[in-house]
């Protein structure tokens, strides 16, 4: 070949699809006119469309400075030939007849040993088993949360102790000793007619009675009736009165008492039996009496029982609200972050990631449930966990966790901030379970019996879909049923309790009356109804979208812009190539084109406010073993077009094809065969790098005994490995960049794409990710790169297409759009320090007149910097006169390079210039 032919040191450094690339020794620049001259005699006959030249960069310097000092960083890539001298680079674009299965054979030389995937069962198996680690791993970082939520709850509950513990336990009253000292100083008036030795001995017991509790005795003269009436401090201070009569032999004892006085009856004649009982066995005999009240039998009493259900229920439900908003926390974050999405690309099965989550979410509410249960035992709280009771209540509170966790779900996708979706789902939970209780309880009362039957059964029904208000009900009904059927055991004749037959021995999970049975079935089924939901949502709001976007706002915009429509859409542009491109495309089937993507006519607007054309009308074609760079300034549309390329948008027309499949109708198929590496870091920030590496193996299907060794691969590839084990918020901008570009790499999709994979990256970084991204293209997989850095895709993108505006305006090889653009070489002079100045001006004056046209862009001490126009001066040409120039002027160097892609790009970015004929603002 004509480079090798007249260099015999010239290395090739790379071979990709149609073009070449060499290394040229610098101390040989002598024989570059005999080797340009061949070239261009023969280019036709080798069929090369176009070639140019550019010198090492100041980055490839400071990466080979870099190895040389930190001679640990085993990077073959580093150590290689390329970074070991400075060195010209020739550019070679040469259209090579290769066969598509000798291009597939040339792609996999360089692949590392087979890694088989699973398929089917296993692979569903081995995603479940990633999503659940992944809740595990999350919960153990943040282990002090999940305790947190689990003692709210607990506390909650425990208010209860403060309780009145024998209106929750036990309905029977407390009994009272019968004594005058519970009324405080009385005064015991006593009136005495005749006399006795009983009387006598009466007194004497008295006295002694009274005088232990500080009483008064007050001897009354005359009618002891008369007395109680006429004095008025009697009615507070008297509790009971005595009157003794002697009337022949007979004495007679009369007791009279306050009856202002709740147990005075009782009271009065207990005194009348202890001084009677000390009187016939001696001072130190006494009788005690205790009032022990029987069971209470009215209304009041049975509207006691059901409030304590209450009280049990409101209780609950505030610890609850605050356990069981904390489900969402993972799934907002995952969602808002992009790493939900990141997953979906990846592969992983809807199925498998909410069922998975909710697997695990009820695992923790189970244990939360049990330490439930102990406050209860603790509250004496019986009638929940005596005997099989402990496992009515754990199967109420599980199939709580049943209907409400998936409800958390569902409400999730309303939040993009996971504290403010955490505070207002606990509002939620506790306000919800309040006011249907409120609505419950207006239902009980005889003040809305005016209501319909038709409103109060659709009221009815519509709480029943509230897990809060099943639970509340669950825990009322089932406290109210057992203790009332506690009661009727032991007073049949309870007619207001209905302790008939038929309700003592029912069931507590009967359908009718104050049981539970509705309310179990109704939290079973609105579980499975919020699971069915979240599993439509996810598949089916790409098919909302799609309606909403194509045939409803578009067909509107349409109507009432038509001209716009018209203009603004039209797909046509200026330049050939992206026109060729079209053209192409819209005239052949899909099954010719055979591209593992394939981009025709696709448009995205945004119907706000104003609203935005942000893709028009854009097509291309990027194949198997192909890297295409999309180049565009901000608001251009290429992270609209990148998002419609991974499901995160909808197209409004056109088509996309990932694969073969159409991603507006296989979206869940065309994700599985992608690799994504977003612009932001869409990484699950508590695992660590080699856990989420793991984790994305397993989606990928990667099989269990291959994973280690895959994941270290990875991790070695980019450099990750000596803080694998670090989590992963503790990693550096550059490092979260190559962990997701590792993870967008290491499974086996059809197409990669990569959203500006090297911010924040080092040099030598850098170079890692070019290695890495240069492997995955040369294995065979498409890819499809934007980034902010022109030289990455002037590095290793086969096509390269620039957007302005929402369209292409320029499209071809790196060294294509050079060649077409760059109407101008970048000449740079280094002159010798002693060099008079009337030399210099002699070689001023002589690159003006060899090279007419030619700019002096930049001068220094040493340095001339000259644009020189490539019209009529071939390579040849250039480095011949430049030779001769080195000799008659004594140059120290010099270097002839074509125009950087940066340039080119630039060009687009600056609307004045409409090619490269004014140098002025282009750096």
């Amino acid at each position: 070949m004509g480079v090798r032919s007249s260099l015999h040191d010239a290395i090739l450094e790379k071979n990709i699809r149609n073009e070449l690339s060499f290394l040229l020794p610098k101390d040989s620049t002598h024989s570059f006119e005999a080797m340009f001259t061949e070239l261009e005699e023969r280019q036709k006959e080798l069929g090369i469309a176009s070639f140019g030249a550019s010198v090492t960069t100041m980055e490839e310097v400071f990466i080979r400075v870099s190895n040389m000092e930190a001679s640990e960083i085993d990077i073959l890539p580093l150590q290689s030939q390329r970074f070991s001298q400075m060195s010209d680079t020739l550019f070679m674009n040469q259209n090579r007849n290769m066969s598509r299965n000798e291009r597939a054979d040339s792609l996999t030389v360089n692949e590392s040993p087979a890694v088989m995937f699973n398929t089917g069962y296993s692979l569903y198996q081995q995603q479940f088993r990633a999503m659940f680690i992944k809740r595990v791993i999350f919960s153990r970082r943040n282990w002090k949360l999940i305790l947190l939520q689990m003692l709210a709850l607990v506390g909650s509950l425990a208010l209860l102790s403060q309780a009145d513990k024998s209106s929750l336990g036990n309905m029977n009253g407390q009994s009272r000793q019968m004594n005058l000292g519970q009324y405080g100083q009385t005064i015991v008036p006593l009136s005495i007619s005749g006399n006795s030795n009983l009387t006598l001995i009466f007194l004497k017991h008295l006295k002694s009675m009274l005088i232990s509790d500080n009483h008064t005795l007050k001897e009354v003269q005359g009618n002891l009736m008369e007395y109680l009436i006429e004095n008025e401090d009697c009615i507070h201070l008297c509790i009971v009165a005595f009157s003794i009569e002697v009337k022949r032999n007979q004495t007679i004892f009369t007791v009279l008492f306050n009856n202002q006085a709740y147990h005075s009856p009782s009271l009065a004649l207990a005194m009348l039996d202890n001084i009677l009982f000390m009187s016939t066995s001696g001072p130190d005999a006494s009788l005690t009496v205790s009032n022990k009240p029987q069971p209470h039998l009215n209304d009041k009493e049975y509207s006691r029982i059901f409030s304590n259900g209450y009280q049990v229920a409101l209780n609950i439900h505030f610890g609850m609200a605050l356990l069981i908003s904390g489900y969402c926390l993972l799934t907002v974050t995952e969602r808002v972050s992009g790493a939900k999405h990141i997953q979906f690309v990846s592969g992983v099965y809807i199925l498998a990631y909410w069922l998975a989550a909710l697997l695990w979410d009820l695992i923790l509410y189970f244990i939360a449930c049990c330490f439930l249960l102990v406050v209860f035992q603790l509250c004496e709280l019986d009638v929940y966990v005596t005997g099989y009771h402990l496992l009515d209540t754990m199967f109420i509170l599980m199939l709580y966790g049943w209907s409400a966790i998936p409800l958390m779900y569902l409400l999730s996708f309303l939040f993009s901030k996971s504290s403010s979706a955490y505070i207002k789902l606990v509002l939620f939970n506790y306000l919800s379970g309040i006011f249907s209780l409120l609505i419950d309880v207006m239902f009980q009362s005889d003040a809305e019996n005016n209501m319909p039957n038709a409103n109060r059964s659709f009221l009815f029904k519509s709480l029943l879909l509230l897990p809060n208000y099943n639970l509340a009900m669950c825990i009322i009904n089932y406290f109210t049923f057992h203790q009332t059927k506690n009661w009727c055991s032991k007073i049949m004749h309870a007619t207001n309790l209905k302790c008939d037959k038929q309700n003592t021995e029912k069931s507590v999970y009967s359908l009718e009356g104050q049981t539970i049975g509705i309310y179990i079935i109704m939290m079973s089924t609105i579980g499975v109804i919020y699971l069915l939901l979240i599993f439509f949502w996810e598949t089916n709001v790409w098919k909302l979208r799609k309606f909403l976007n194509q045939y409803i706002y578009f067909g509107i915009y349409k109507k009432y812009k038509k001209g716009k429509v018209s203009k603004e859409l039209s797909g046509e542009c200026d330049d050939d190539d992206v026109e060729n491109e079209r053209k192409r495309i819209l005239g052949q089937p899909l099954e010719v084109l055979n591209s593992a993507v394939l981009i025709k006519e696709l448009t995205k607007i945004y119907f706000n406010y104003p609203v935005v054309l942000a893709v028009k009308n854009i097509s291309v074609t990027i194949q198997k073993g192909e890297c295409f760079g999309l180049l565009g300034f901000n608001g251009a549309g290429k992270t609209s077009a990148f998002h419609i390329l991974t499901g995160e948008e909808i197209a409004t027309t056109g088509q996309v094809f990932i694969d073969g499949f159409n991603i507006t109708d296989n979206i869940h198929k065309v994700k599985s065969r992608i690799g994504y590496c977003p612009q932001t870091d869409a990484l699950l920030e508590y695992m660590t790098g080699r856990e989420i590496m793991i984790m994305y193996a397993r989606v990928w299907g990667v099989s269990e005994p291959q994973i280690q060794l895959h994941v270290r691969k990875w991790l070695g590839s980019l450099q990750l490995e000596p803080y694998a084990d670090r989590i992963i918020s503790t990693y550096s901008g550059g490092s979260k960049r190559r962990l997701c570009t590792a993870i967008a790499l290491m499974g086996k999709p059809a197409v990669i794409l990569m959203d500006e994979p090297s911010t924040g990256m080092d040099p030598v970084a850098r170079r890692l990710l070019w290695d890495a991204v240069i492997q995955a293209r040369e294995s065979g997989k498409a890819i499809i790169i934007t980034s902010h850095r022109v030289e990455e895709c002037d590095i290793f993108c086969t096509k390269l297409a620039i957007m302005v505006k929402g369209k292409f305006v320029c499209l071809g090889s790196p060294q294509h759009l050079k060649n077409k653009f760059g109407k101008f070489y970048i000449l740079k002079i280094k002159i010798n320090t002693d060099t008079h100045k009337q030399t210099l001006d002699d070689l001023k004056n002589f690159i003006m007149m060899t090279f007419p046209g030619s700019t002096l862009k930049q001068e220094s001490k040493e340095i001339l910097n000259y644009y020189i126009p490539s019209t009529d001066n071939s390579w040849a040409k250039v480095f011949g006169i430049l030779e001769d120039a080195k000799e008659q002027f004594s140059l120290e160097d010099y270097y002839v390079s074509q125009i950087t892609l940066e340039q080119v790009f630039l060009t687009f970015a600056i609307p004045e210039n409409k090619g490269l004929n004014d140098y002025n603002n282009v750096p």
